[in-house]
């Protein structure tokens, strides 16, 4: 059976934001987003959530690319630099504010 919940940031402060796109941004584009969230805006000590999406704009089925906890932003923003890394060598390339109007 699928799972039929849907993926949301478990900490309201987002730290860090990188949405990137693979070809040209129009309806049917593959698109994928990464965040690093905490609950503390001013700490680096604490826990740190990076969540990364994967769709296809124009349509609302995301999939999680991973949805993990981090100890200390360090640790967090070395999984955030991989994941954005990996999207790279896959074509994905950051969003930029053209992009984001389109999708």
């Amino acid at each position: 059976m699928a799972n039929t919940e849907r993926p949301y940031a478990r900490y309201y402060i987002v730290r860090k934001c990188q949405t990137m796109c693979r070809g040209d941004a129009k309806a049917g584009s593959s698109f994928r987003q990464f965040v690093i969230t905490s609950n503390d805006w001013i700490s680096t000590l604490g826990k740190f959530q990076v969540l990364g999406l994967e769709g296809v704009s124009g349509n609302v089925t995301v999939n999680v690319l991973i949805d993990e906890d981090f100890n200390g932003l360090d640790a967090a923003a070395r999984e955030f630099k991989a994941q954005v890394g990996e999207a790279e060598k896959q074509g994905f390339r950051p969003a930029t504010k053209l992009h984001a109007d389109e999708i």
